[in-house]
Parts: C-alpha cells; sequence; structure tokens
C-alpha cells in the first residue's frame, strides 16, 4: 500500500472488523474457513431471526440469536447466507460441537464467527456497528471525521516538514499526512502499514511522559527513528488520543509548535462529534462514578446517577500496571480504555473510571462473585497487549453506595501490595494481602513518626554494613524461629553457642530490647520493613 493511499471505509473487511474487536469478544473460526473469506467487504449488519425468511445481505455481517451450532438448520441458513451475498456470520457455540458448521462454512465461502456466549446480541450488534461508524462505513458522519483528521494531519506536516499521524488510546493510528515530500522513517511507515504504534519498550516509555506531560513534548532521535514532536489530544482533563509529527531536519520551531497544539484542539472536536450516544454515556457514567469514589453525592443522588437498583450487591474492582511495568501512567491510560472495550459487551450496567494510577469498575450487582469472574475474564483478554503487569483487586461486597469510597479505598490498599509484589496473585482480596498491608502501615506510621523507631535497630544495620558482620540475619532468624536458638542456627547454617553468643552482643553493641514479647515484636518490624 502507497502511503499517500489513504485507508477507505468503502473497503473495511470481516478481518478488519476481527481485529477490532478481538476475543474474547468475537473470533473467527479459520482453522476450516476460507482465509480469503476474510478480505471481504463489510457495510453493516443484519438481527435475523431464524423463524423468517432470509433477507439479501450484500455485504453484511449476519446475526443469528436463538440458533444453535449444531443444528441441521444451522448448516442450510450458512448455505443461504453465503447466496445471498453476506460477508459473515455470527453465532454463539453455547458448548454445542462446531466443527460441522465451520466446514460448511468453508465451502461456502462465508466467514464463520464466535461471539462469546455472556455478550447479549444487542450489545453485540451496537458494538459491530460502533466499530463499522467509527470507520466511515454505513454513513457519513464517521467518515467526514475521518476525513477531516487526514486533513489535519497534512496540514501540520506541510508547517513542521515531517510525517504526522494522530492515534487514538490503543496506539491505533486514526490519521496521517501523505504528503510526497515528507520526512519519514521506518516506525511511521510500519504504524501506518498496520494502522497500529509497534510493540516496543521504547514506545511505552515514550507514551508515559507524552501522557503525564501537558502541550509540546520533544523527542529526540533514538533507536532509528527520526526526532518527534508529540501532543495529547484532551476533552479536558480526558485523554482522547496522541498526534507524533517527525521533526524537519531544522526541528519545528513556534510555528510548528502552535500548529500541533491547534490540531489537537481542533482533533478532540472531530473525535468527540464522532462519538456516538452510548460512548458519550460511559463518559457521563464516569464521571459519576469518579464523584461517588469520592463521596460527593448523597446516597440517592449516587444511586440515580450510577442506574443502581435498590438492594443491589455491589461489586467493585480495581486494576492497576505493577511495579515492574514499565511506562506505568501510559499503561494505566491504555488500560482503562482496553478495559472498557472489555467490560462492556460482557456487563453492559457497568460504570468505569480512569484515575492517573488506577481504572475502577462498578458492578451494580453480583457483588464480589461477579467481580472476580469479571477481573479474571478481563486480564485474559487484556494479556496479549499487556503482558501480566496488570493486577486487579476485588473489595467486599456492599448494597449502601455511601460505602463506595471505602470500597474504593480497600481496592488502593489491595493494589498498593499486588502492584509491588510480583509473586502476588494477579486478582486478589483483602484476605490475600492482609498481613502486607499491616506491614506496610506500620511502615507509614515510622515514616512519619521516626521517634517510634528504635536507633539500635540503625546502629545494627550500620555496623554490619561497615564491619561485614551478621547481626541482622542472626536477629531475624532467631525471632522468626520464635525464640527457637537450635532452628535459628540451623537456618543460619551455624552453631548454637554462635548464635547465642551473636544475641548477647547484639544486647551490647547496640542496646536491643529482646527480652519482652512486645520489644521482640517492635524489632522485627522494624528489621522486616528493611527487606521490603
Amino acid at each position: 500500500m502507497s502511503l499517500s493511499d489513504r485507508p477507505s471505509g468503502r473497503t473495511f473487511t470481516v478481518r478488519h472488523l476481527v481485529d477490532s474487536i478481538g476475543a474474547p469478544i468475537l473470533n473467527a473460526l479459520t482453522a476450516l474457513t476460507a482465509q480469503g473469506a476474510l478480505e471481504q467487504p463489510v457495510r453493516g449488519t443484519v438481527l435475523h431471526d431464524p423463524a423468517d425468511p432470509l433477507p439479501p445481505g450484500r455485504d453484511q455481517v449476519l446475526l443469528m440469536p436463538g440458533l444453535l451450532a449444531d443444528q441441521p438448520a444451522a448448516a442450510e441458513l450458512v448455505r443461504e447466507a453465503a447466496r445471498l451475498g453476506y460477508s459473515a456470520m455470527v453465532v454463539k457455540l453455547r458448548g454445542a460441537n462446531g466443527t460441522g458448521l465451520v466446514t460448511e462454512a468453508e465451502g461456502s465461502g462465508l466467514t464463520l464467527l464466535a461471539a462469546a456466549d455472556e455478550v447479549s446480541w444487542r450489545h453485540l450488534d451496537a458494538l459491530l456497528l460502533s466499530v463499522l461508524g467509527s470507520q466511515g462505513v454505513g454513513g457519513g458522519s464517521a467518515a467526514d471525521s475521518g476525513d477531516g483528521l487526514f486533513a489535519l494531519a497534512n496540514a501540520v506536516s506541510a508547517v513542521i516538514g515531517g510525517s504526522v499521524a494522530i492515534e487514538d488510546l490503543d496506539r491505533r493510528v486514526m490519521a496521517y499526512s501523505s504528503s510526497p515530500d515528507q520526512r519519514i522513517d521506518s516506525l511511521r511507515r510500519e504504524g501506518i502499514l498496520s494502522r497500529r504504534v509497534p510493540e516496543i519498550d521504547h514506545n511505552l516509555e515514550r507514551y508515559r511522559v507524552l501522557l503525564g506531560s501537558e502541550g509540546v513534548v520533544r523527542f529526540p532521535e533514538a533507536l532509528g527513528a527520526l526526532p518527534r514532536a508529540a501532543i495529547t489530544i484532551r476533552a479536558g482533563t480526558q485523554p482522547l488520543g496522541t498526534i507524533w509529527a517527525i521533526e524537519s531536519p531544522d526541528g519545528i520551531g513556534a510555528e510548528g509548535e502552535r500548529a500541533l497544539i491547534d490540531c489537537a484542539r481542533l482533533a478532540a472536536l472531530h473525535i468527540l462529534r464522532n462519538r456516538n450516544a452510548s460512548e458519550l454515556e460511559l463518559q457521563k457514567r464516569e464521571s459519576a462514578l469518579l464523584g461517588a469514589l469520592e463521596g460527593l453525592w448523597p446516597t440517592h443522588e449516587t444511586s440515580f446517577r450510577l442506574s443502581i437498583p435498590s438492594g443491589a450487591e455491589l461489586g467493585l474492582l480495581g486494576f492497576a500496571a505493577s511495579a515492574d511495568a514499565r511506562g506505568l501512567l501510559a499503561l494505566t491510560a491504555h488500560l482503562g480504555h482496553a478495559l472498557t472495550r472489555y467490560v462492556v459487551p460482557v456487563r453492559p450496567d457497568a460504570s468505569i473510571a480512569t484515575t492517573s494510577r488506577a481504572v475502577y469498575v462498578l458492578l451494580p450487582g453480583g457483588g464480589s462473585a461477579a467481580a472476580t469472574r469479571l477481573a479474571k475474564g478481563a486480564l485474559t483478554s487484556i494479556r496479549s497487549s499487556f503482558g501480566d503487569f496488570v493486577r486487579a483487586a476485588i473489595a467486599p461486597a456492599d448494597t449502601d453506595p455511601a460505602s463506595l469510597p471505602a470500597m474504593r479505598r480497600e481496592t488502593d490498599d489491595i493494589l498498593r501490595v499486588t502492584t509491588a509484589h510480583p509473586d502476588a496473585p494477579p486478582v486478589a482480596t483483602l484476605d490475600d494481602v492482609r498481613a502486607r498491608l499491616l506491614l506496610a502501615r506500620v511502615g507509614d506510621e515510622l515514616s512519619h513518626e521516626p521517634r517510634l523507631r528504635h536507633p539500635g535497630v540503625a546502629a545494627m544495620v550500620a555496623h554490619d554494613t561497615e564491619k561485614g558482620t551478621d547481626f541482622v540475619v542472626s536477629v531475624l532468624a532467631w525471632l522468626e524461629a520464635v525464640g527457637n536458638v537450635a532452628e535459628a542456627a540451623a537456618r543460619l547454617g551455624v552453631h548454637t553457642n554462635t548464635l547465642r553468643y551473636r544475641l548477647r552482643r547484639t544486647a551490647e553493641l547496640f542496646g536491643l530490647p529482646l527480652e519482652q514479647p512486645d520489644d521482640r515484636l517492635a524489632v522485627w518490624l522494624q528489621l522486616r520493613l528493611l527487606q521490603r
């Protein structure tokens, strides 16, 4: 594809549709289905009752609620759909053996798609139409918005002299400049051709910096990529996407920076204008959830704003990137977007809110059990994009919306522990991390009140560092063996008399009180916190 060949909504294909929605919401059963069928164009959807005659459907996706994949009627409908020009057919397997249906689809040249059982047909249809609309298929407004973004990219490129790309929060390229003499590099070419920015650590770090900054950010040449200037597209404080411009050899200058700022403002208008009613509803719910988690509303107003039924068992989840993940801020912004794409079809009644450190999901029904199921499914869904760097926290269920601030604090506490410890469970409740959280809280108190620390502990640590002695490990081993000298000496690999001598010298050199249980606990806590 030439870089000047703009992607057209008229050639949006079944493959594009599957790639846009992705597993586990929608999967192409391509093991036996003819691969060429994935390249068929798509212009809309048809939600069909199997009891009615099948209407013509040139370039349509056929949704078949109520049809079981192993029924003889299903194979007959596949043949009829292929004859009438349908591009693809969506079924739910619901545990049935779909091998025969896939074989029939292969012979007919029709792509067979499997939808997740838990996603309602109504919301799947809305999701498909939303994706098609965002690509300018089936209506004029989205296409007009896409044309506007391409025009903006070309206008900025004319000022700056380098290739310009406008991306969404999934790092997909929504529009790009196509000037024949623009400065460009292989990384930009790859992003345009694949419609997505390559997943490399270098890029993630740059997104982290950009999404955490205001205004234009400059990035020097690195790893074969030419110097870039970038800016975040925002609606208020909410990020909508990013704009990246390759700089000319002379840099971008003040005029180039103004062009990027103006482009970001206009791009935000284009993107917001293209948002459908369901997206606006999600944004309204996000604002309401953030207020509820902060305790801003009375109970009745929280219930009204978030559509919480009376007496519903509330489930609250928190998601955050672990401490090992590079590009934390960028990951959090992208994480919220990815989780929204998973949660909305599965639980359309959920509310989702993204902050700088975590993503919160409120389920107005089902309590902790539903929250746990959703957390596990979400982590599985996003693993291909985020690896194992995301942790989920489940707050105890409650029926009182006034408890949401307390539930949020509990998820924050759990995430504080699980994101800091690689061996922590990916989905956790307070019971899973209670001891570690207690230690963290004690550490907070000692940080705020250093006078509570026994000075002998710091003196012992300093002595070990300077003299190469082993007092700290010896005292810790003895305390963790609950005063059993033989067990502690065996752990250390020393004679019991050696350990007794070290303990005696600890009292003499550092004045550590180890006779009383409370004193031993206080010393152990301080030493244990040093190991975090």
